[in-house]
């Protein structure tokens, strides 16, 4: 889930969705470029808060939840200032690097409902919170840069039945993998609504490659193994003669799974290689 520096200044921006109790969640906070290429903001520090919502008098109180309470990871450019049950900060990078970024990681005790807490921030900087938890049959919706990939976690609740998901790609070709219960149930390759144009003798193959495959990771395989690789692979994963992706149209059938037991959390990847990229996406409840 995305926060903008404009809804993190000041009073700050409650929480858009909900965390779980012992997921381990990034937050990650970065001051984006300016036109020059420098961050903005450089000669200043930032600090970012995490507070539970007070109860109607303003206080911290017997009667509301202790949202802050878990586990933290300073990771790359965080230190941390106030750690309670209700409340935590971080001082945030400022030794003048380009971009600037910072990340922890936070594990709550407890599940942490929208609109729990409040997020602020100082200093300029963007936030992502990965992933992004949300109740099945919710569209979740992505605008923006380049995620390889994007973090998801669906609540399908304890129900069986079948799970089906509705991928929406923009125009330029994503990816979703889905796994539950310990096993990869739906993998669609990348796809599109215009899969001629990026696939061999489509007008944008050659920028789609250079611009967002080229390097990657490829998903299915071992931890190094990137883009371009020998043509072959089975559907929905072929690679085509020139080493990257045949990119699939949208099949739905392809889009659904078995529920058969309790276990309640899928996992949702979402690869988005080439900037600009934009998606929606809906994994339903079991029925």
């Amino acid at each position: 889930m995305q926060y903008t520096a404009d809804e993190l200044k000041g009073e700050g921006t409650l929480i858009k969705s909900q965390l779980l109790a012992g997921g381990e969640y990034t937050f990650y906070l970065y001051r984006p470029p300016n036109q020059t290429g420098i961050s903005s903001n450089l000669s200043g520090s930032g600090y970012f808060t995490y507070e539970t919502v007070r109860d109607a008098n303003g206080f911290y109180s017997s009667t509301i939840p202790l949202n802050a309470l878990g586990t933290h990871v300073n990771a790359d450019g965080s230190n941390t200032l106030i750690s309670s049950s209700y409340i935590f900060s971080y001082e945030l990078n400022n030794n003048g690097s380009t971009p600037q970024t910072s990340s922890f990681t936070f594990t709550p005790d407890i599940n942490i409902p929208v609109s729990g807490v409040f997020f602020r921030a100082t200093g300029d900087y963007d936030m992502e919170v990965s992933p992004e938890v949300e109740s099945c049959g919710v569209v979740s919706g992505y605008r923006g840069g380049q995620q390889y990939p994007t973090f998801l976690e669906s609540i399908l609740g304890s129900t069986t039945g079948v799970v089906t998901l509705t991928p929406e790609p923009q125009g330029i070709p994503d990816r979703w993998v889905i796994d539950w219960n310990g096993s990869n149930v739906i993998d669609t390759g990348y796809i599109s609504t215009t899969p001629n144009l990026y696939n061999e003798g489509g007008n944008r193959r050659i920028t789609y490659i250079q611009a967002g495959l080229i390097g990657k990771q490829v998903p299915e395989l071992a931890l190094g193994q990137v883009y371009p690789q020998p043509q072959g692979g089975t559907f929905p994963n072929v690679i085509a003669s020139d080493g990257y992706p045949v990119i699939n149209p949208i099949d739905l059938t392809q889009c659904v799974f078995d529920k058969d037991a309790v276990a309640s959390i899928a996992d949702i990847k979402v690869y988005g290689p080439f900037q600009g990229t934009a998606w929606n996406s809906k994994l339903s409840c079991p029925v």
